[in-house]
């Protein structure tokens, strides 16, 4: 597999085996001297910081390692990161791991060069400050396959005291330079695999489906995130059976960084009933967005049979002699077949019955994420979602 090098509107990306070569060459190019390393302890104990850090010996770059990132960061952390960044003197984020530790790493970039907390720039804070400038150089390598956050504007941040998950989004928060090491990937488990795999499909279906796709038909958005859903459809399976497929593991990569670039157009319903069963029941992210997706899909494709049954041909379903509307709902069939097939957790692994979903409906209903959805923006809708998926499941 040849190491590919493209420039992307800005972020200079470098995929493949041995793409970790062009670390040096990144680094001189952005003039850091001393990037601070921003991932878990998960991310340590699989050996990647050790190997990256032997690298950065390797090549005389001094650094600095915040290891404090958690799943679905807090506003403490990139307080934590960015005290470990000025503390250490660094000139540059070198974030390694998933969708988190690239998210608090963006984060800890920005607030280096900005006043206040990271909350301040929220969308959810009333009369919230905009960002005014870049902050220092990023490098983000992802571990997982998931978020796409090294190509996206945005951070998901938790507020430490409320519990309630909030979107930090400028362009400002964009990567200088993303590099797709498949090896890395492989250190995943199964699990993880599963569910930043069901997140990057998310993303891009949420993408090819959004409101102003549909109404402002932007290309870019169609042609970035049909092919996410095509990669995704083709390797997901074969990267959870096996994690030493490199193959598959750069498919998924490439499906994960597609479907992030798709996502700057905004995020739909998923995320939406996602932050409910993040704040409310402490589910991940992945999993989270992943449950309610083929329900949201069908209670959707009303709007846009012709999109769904796009969406059906990219993940491979046979959709010859059927109608639009039989090919739409062979969508939703072949993402619930592919959630089998990667043992996905359901709806009623977390809810016990709908009393409980009362209690946030109208709240999952408010949320950005659904007041952009034609038809996901009621409180009946969002109960309605949430009875088809735990129906199914019971």
């Amino acid at each position: 597999m040849e190491i590919a090098t493209y420039n992307l509107a800005g972020i200079q990306l470098t995929a493949g085996e041995g793409a970790l070569s062009g670390l040096k060459e990144e680094a001189d190019r952005l003039h850091i001297k001393k990037p601070l390393i921003v991932t878990d302890e998960g991310v340590r104990a699989a050996g990647i910081i050790e190997t990256m850090a032997g690298h950065l010996k390797k090549e005389k770059i001094a650094y600095e390692i915040y290891d404090g990132v958690k799943t679905d960061p807090l506003d403490t952390m990139v307080k934590d990161g960015l005290s470990v960044f000025r503390e250490s003197r660094c000139d540059g984020i070198l974030s390694i791991g998933g969708g988190s530790s690239m998210d608090v790493g963006k984060c800890i970039s920005v607030m280096s060069v900005h006043p206040g907390d990271i909350l301040d720039y929220a969308r959810s804070t009333p009369e919230h400050k905009d960002f005014q400038k870049r902050g220092c150089p990023i490098i983000s390598v992802p571990t997982t396959s998931g978020t796409g956050s090294e190509v996206s504007q945005y951070a998901v941040i938790t507020n430490a005291l409320t519990h309630r998950k909030t979107t930090i989004a400028s362009p400002y928060l964009l990567s200088d330079s993303a590099i797709l090491e498949p090896a890395f990937a492989g250190s995943m488990p199964k699990e993880v695999t599963a569910y930043t795999g069901m997140d990057a499909l998310a993303h891009a279906v949420e993408a090819y489906t959004f409101r102003t796709a549909l109404d402002g038909n932007i290309p870019v958005v169609d042609a970035v995130a049909l092919e996410a859903i095509r990669l995704i459809g083709q390797n997901l399976v074969r990267a959870y059976e096996n994690g030493n497929d490199l193959k598959a593991r750069a498919g998924m990569q490439w499906g994960s960084l597609l479907a992030g670039i798709a996502l700057n157009i905004g995020s739909g319903e998923t995320h939406a009933i996602g932050s409910m069963l993040a704040k409310y029941y402490g589910v991940c992210h992945g999993i989270s967005v992943g449950i309610p997706l083929p329900y949201c899909m069908e209670y959707n494709m009303s709007y846009g049979y012709d999109r769904f049954f796009s969406i059906a041909e990219a993940l491979g379903a046979d959709t010859s002699g059927l109608s639009v509307k039989e090919g739409a709902m062979a969508a939703v069939k072949k993402v619930k077949e592919l959630q089998k097939q990667i043992r996905f957790p359901k709806m009623t692994d977390y809810i016990r019955d709908m009393e409980e979903v009362k209690n946030f409906s109208q709240e999952c209903a408010d949320n950005s994420c659904c007041v952009s959805n034609r038809r996901m923006n009621t409180k009946e809708a969002i109960e309605q979602v949430f009875r088809m998926c735990m129906e199914e499941e019971t």
